[in-house]
């Protein structure tokens, strides 16, 4: 009697600490860092099979927030995360800028969004989660892929845009990839001074390449310490080994291409080796037919 006695209490005190604690265990969950992935795309995200296994079993270390042209032709998981405010978008205008702006704007609500990651509905992950999760939480840092074009190096279309920016942005202009890694700190930065996007308004300039690392260089005094990389060469640049791998000279052919990076369907050897090697995160561009799903785990491995 004495020892179910003892038991019964045992038990009504362990519930009543666990009714008390509830709530701090809860909240040592939901207070966890996140890595905000704001998806910028046209339809549906073309390998989201990819992303669920991506996703899987990492439920409080990520958020989704995804702003598609055509939200109707999202039928995938991915649909529950469409944001309500959107903006019509076209290829190089400044309206993906806003766009952009809005998803930042949302994953900012999220105080425990501490990096923001920009990706399009044809990238995919080449690293796994804990991979890319311990990465990016490990500083404080944005990541780009950027450089400034000059006579000597660079396209002359990128001289061209750098040399229309604004005077007041002129200085202080560099060509980016458009897929980027902002901090907590300068999402915070350039949603308060979205404003200044008036400014890239101009013609043919293509302000979604530009905009962000031209406004941060205007805004940063030591931009140099809270940048993860350092500016690149035209020939560093062209290997987008930093934030999102893309194929833009396939050296089996020798051929470059020139408004888009080449799309990856059938995967070949060559390409999956050159995926495996690079210290990119993330990779593009996969049609929604491509095979990559069978090289997946070869990929994150």
């Amino acid at each position: 009697m004495i020892n179910l006695t003892n038991a019964i209490f045992i038990l009504i005190l362990a519930c009543a600490i666990f009714y008390l604690n509830k709530d701090v265990i809860k909240e040592s969950f939901a207070g966890r860092t996140r890595i905000a992935f704001i998806f910028l795309t046209i339809g549906e995200i073309k390998q989201h099979q990819i992303w669920k296994r991506f996703f899987q079993g990492n439920e409080n270390r990520y958020s989704i927030y995804i702003h598609p042209k055509y939200p109707h032709k999202i039928e995938s998981f991915f649909k529950d995360y469409i944001i309500s405010n959107r903006v019509p978008t076209r290829w190089g205008h400044y309206s993906l800028v806003e766009a952009t702006n809005i998803l930042i704007g949302e994953a900012l609500k999220n105080p425990n969004n501490k990096k923001i990651v920009l990706v399009s509905d044809s990238c995919i992950p080449i690293k796994s989660f804990d991979n890319i999760y311990k990465q990016l939480t490990a500083d404080d840092k944005s990541w780009f892929n950027y450089y400034r074009p000059n006579l000597k190096m660079g396209s002359r279309v990128h001289l061209a845009r750098l040399t229309n920016l604004h005077p007041k942005f002129k200085p202080h202009g560099y060509i980016q990839e458009q897929w980027m890694v902002l901090s907590q700190n300068h999402a915070k930065l350039v949603y308060k001074n979205r404003n200044a996007l008036e400014y890239f308004k101009m013609p043919k300039l293509v302000p979604d390449e530009l905009f962000y690392i031209t406004l941060l260089h205007y805004l940063l005094q030591d931009k140099d310490k809270q940048l993860k990389h350092p500016i690149t060469n035209r020939t560093e640049y062209l290997q987008h080994k930093t934030v999102t791998y893309a194929k833009w000279y396939d050296p089996i052919i020798k051929k470059w291409t020139i408004h888009h990076p080449y799309e990856y369907d059938k995967m070949k050897k060559h390409d999956l080796v050159a995926m495996k090697k690079t210290k990119a995160l993330f990779a593009r561009k996969f049609s929604a037919e491509s095979n990559i799903g069978k090289y997946w785990n070869f990929l994150t491995k």
